[in-house]
């Protein structure tokens, strides 16, 4: 397709960043939401061989739906990736929920009234299709349009510890996820509406500056050290989930006023597999997880490889994109 301007929520995040570097290469003008002044030349320094094809605009909060509206002149695409991660905070509702359902929300709202605005593409979560603690059931099978069988009391107690906030973060997608098929039944706009449902995120981060591996990076690459697995065998490649958002400029979508719903998930592997990969190519690496394992859980990512048309990364080439960021690092402290 043509050169589009596109507007970009989180793109100081590990999946908006390498989104941000696809777009641009891709040839695209691109729009970055950041939250403050200082993030404009953390950004402009990552991206420095594409200066002319970015801009920038201060939104403090997401929430603000006409500063975003104030932010649309001339963008006919928008990519909205900001919301909050696991350990965003303590309390449930004002650290993930408000901001996941007011921020998706917002941003629609500002689209609606923008009549060059020709399709958004929301990032929620493979999460939002799952019962609550279901990252943790063996043998899960996971299918689009199944959101709102899923119940979620806002009054629960949640454990103090990781298992806690993932638990958090997974209410926060299947609820901001139940508010964007509620929208757009009651506002049915001019402009397609995808929502993208990503599984474990894996692959090289732009934006880790230390040894130390964060956020689903940092959880497989633990599991590996671990007595046994942090989290389901269930990846995709994070230039997988930048290239879905390339494709999603033009895949087709359903009628107007619904909301086509695409789960982004690499090729099915075990811990199995993972392990005896990692055992027999990274031999220096402290490997201690070992079997027996549990069997995993299966993402249907059928519409992507059909309708986004798709070609997923090797597993391999996936964890080799990880450890070998990891060794280099490594080094690179050491000198």
């Amino acid at each position: 397709m043509t050169s589009s301007r596109i507007f970009i929520t989180g793109a100081t995040g590990f999946i908006g960043s390498q989104v941000a570097a696809f777009t641009l290469r891709a040839g695209h003008h691109v729009r970055l939401s950041v939250r403050s002044e200082d993030q404009i030349q953390l950004l402009k320094s990552r991206f420095s061989e594409y200066v002319r094809q970015l801009e920038f605009v201060v939104i403090t909060d997401l929430s603000n739906s006409d500063a975003i509206k104030n932010a649309l002149g001339g963008v006919e695409y928008i990519f909205h990736l900001a919301s909050p991660m696991v350990g965003a905070g303590s309390d449930f509702k004002t650290s993930y929920v408000d901001p996941a359902v007011k921020g998706t929300v917002s941003v629609l709202d500002a689209a609606a009234v923008k009549p060059d605005v020709k399709r958004v593409v929301v990032v929620s979560s493979g999460f939002a299709f799952m019962p609550m603690g279901g990252f943790a059931m063996p043998g899960l099978k996971v299918y689009e349009n199944s959101n709102r069988s899923i119940e979620v009391d806002m009054d629960m107690e949640f454990p103090e510890d990781f298992i806690g906030e993932t638990l958090k973060y997974q209410a926060s997608k299947i609820l901001a996820h139940r508010a964007t098929l509620d929208w757009i039944a009651e506002t049915t706009p001019s402009f397609d509406l995808i929502t993208l449902h990503p599984s474990f995120v894996l692959g090289e981060d732009l934006t880790q500056v230390d040894e130390t591996p964060k956020g689903v990076n940092g959880l497989f690459v633990n599991s590996l050290l671990s007595d046994k697995p942090i989290i389901p065998s269930s990846f995709v490649d994070v230039r997988d989930v930048a290239i879905a958002h390339l494709k999603a400029l033009t895949a087709p979508v359903g009628p107007r006023g619904t909301v086509t719903e695409a789960i982004i998930d690499g090729p099915t592997i075990d811990w199995d597999t993972i392990v005896k990969f990692v055992g027999d190519n990274y031999p220096e690496f402290p490997l201690k997880l070992s079997g027996p394992f549990p069997e995993g859980m299966t993402m249907d990512n059928s519409r992507a490889e059909r309708e986004f048309g798709i070609k997923w990364h090797t597993s391999e080439d996936t964890i080799r994109s990880v450890l070998d960021q990891q060794v280099q690092l490594k080094k690179k402290a050491s000198l």
